[in-house]
């Protein structure tokens, strides 16, 4: 059991510190489902360590826990990304447009 909370918890790190360290951030605008991420991440490979495989019930509470952190911060991550080709695409449609009217440009 320790090693799938390690495994897991490594999986939720590495997970929200990608989406941390994504390009396109460079605003300081930290998505705030990552850093929850990362956190459980962190506290669940702590919790391996320090034994919580041994205690079944929480184990599976943290593996559960994680694996919800892991599915909420990739929904967000997926709905920030559509959000953000939204606005690309919408930007670029109201340039094109007034490209066009343009006289002599």
């Amino acid at each position: 059991m320790g090693i799938l909370l390690f495994l897991i918890g490594l999986l939720a790190l590495g997970s929200g510190a990608f989406k941390l360290l994504r390009p396109g951030h460079g605003s300081g605008w930290r998505p705030s489902s990552a850093l929850v991420e990362v956190a459980v991440g962190a506290a669940v490979i702590l919790g391996s360590g320090m034994g919580l495989g041994r205690a079944r019930p929480l184990a599976w509470t943290a593996v559960a826990a994680a694996a919800a952190a892991i599915t909420a911060g990739s929904a967000a991550h997926l709905r920030a990304g559509l959000r953000e080709q939204a606005r690309r695409n919408s930007s670029e449609e109201a340039r094109f447009r007034q490209r066009l009217r343009r006289p002599g440009a």
